[in-house]
């Protein structure tokens, strides 16, 4: 796997009736849609306790996250997209430097 400089952690909490509706819009082809993106290396999808889950994005650079972040169709696309069951979610989001790895 390469190795990513930059990061983008999404972390998320689903009320239990939309889990499965989430999870499979995540599986399914948007976690993937995301990583395709120029600059981005790889996505894992970490489950927590509690319906708490965390997409994390590995980058190559801040300038391709940057370029994704500014994608205005592709994010109006992911907005629709997650818009019937964006009321049962809970989302934060934060990136930044990679600054440590083993």
């Amino acid at each position: 796997m390469k190795e990513a400089k930059y990061f983008l952690a999404v972390r998320f909490s689903i009320e239990p009736q939309a889990e499965a509706q989430v999870l499979r819009w995540l599986d399914g082809g948007h976690g993937a849609e995301v990583a395709k993106q120029p600059g981005f290396l790889w996505c894992k999808r970490l489950k927590g306790e509690n319906h708490t889950y965390m997409m994390l994005y590995g980058i190559e650079s801040r300038a391709a996250f940057d370029a994704y972040e500014n994608n205005k169709p592709l994010k109006a696309k992911f907005a629709a997209e997650r818009a019937p069951f964006e009321k049962h979610m809970k989302i934060e989001r934060f990136h930044g430097e990679v600054a440590f790895s083993a």
